[in-house]
């Protein structure tokens, strides 16, 4: 892998994102204003339930890092295509592989600026600050980024094979599990049949194990075991889903059509 072949797509991504509002807007300005109204809305509640308000902020900022991550690497695609540039790119030399983890280098970018805007945000307004819980959150925010870069490559491998009238799954897919998460209750409350769902995302143990440290204090292993083992086996088969559509394209030279 060329490093500078990497870091020329992140500073591509750099210059695109000064001059495009909906790029600042999509960092920034969406995930501000989420938290914002959650956070408002938390705080009214928290007369009712104490520990709900942190639940709620905590859960909220960790729900916005996977979306962004797993919509901004498929999004960054999607532009490439909109623009017709994706050829042009790919003329240059630079292999798929070092194209897409530039790809998820810029998301990890975005994401950790809108992380560092809601932890003020959050600071500022309710008090709270997701930093305290310490390693905790970061071994669950590891977890969570492997999941969101997993579903990002899977987007642009649907996207590759199937054209531009299915890249709207790229927004879709986080919300269409996002019930099956255990973003903002346990996973206990659903029903068995969907707990079964629940119980193979590794999102749901990431947020299972940040309500158990939020409430307990003490770092939930088990919880953060099984996300990582779920993680590295759905990163295998998404990365040789993804190898098996780029040959596919390549071969009925749809990529080009694309």
């Amino acid at each position: 892998m060329n490093l500078s072949r990497v870091y020329a797509i992140v500073l591509r991504h750099f210059f695109l994102t000064r001059h495009q509002m909906e790029r600042i807007a999509d960092m920034l300005l969406f995930p501000i204003l989420g938290l914002v109204l959650w956070g408002f809305l938390t705080s009214y509640a928290q007369g009712f339930a104490n520990s709900f308000a942190s639940f709620f902020i905590g859960a909220m900022i960790l729900w916005v890092i996977f979306e962004r991550v797993s919509t901004s690497v498929g999004v960054d695609f999607m532009y490439d295509v909109w623009e017709r540039n994706l050829i042009n790119i790919l003329a240059t030399g630079i292999t798929t592989f070092e194209y897409i983890v530039g790809l998820v280098l810029v998301a990890l970018v975005k994401v950790l600026i809108s992380f560092m805007a809601m932890t003020v945000i959050s600071f500022v307004f309710f008090h709270f600050s997701i930093l305290n819980l310490g390693l905790p959150i970061v071994a669950f925010w590891i977890n969570l980024v492997i999941f969101a870069v997993t579903l990002g490559i899977f987007n642009v491998a649907i996207v590759m094979r199937w054209g531009n009238s299915i890249g709207p799954l790229t927004w879709v897919i986080p919300f269409v599990i996002q019930p099956f998460s255990a973003v903002f209750y346990p996973v206990s409350v659903l029903p068995k049949v969907l707990q079964v769902i629940s119980n193979a995302l590794p999102i749901a143990h990431v947020f299972e194990g940040m309500r158990y440290t939020l409430g307990s204090g003490n770092f939930d292993s088990g919880q953060f075991f099984i996300a990582l083992g779920l993680n590295i086996f759905y990163f295998v088969v998404v990365v040789a889903f993804f190898a098996h559509m780029f040959s596919l394209v390549k071969k009925k030279g749809s990529l080009v059509k694309l």
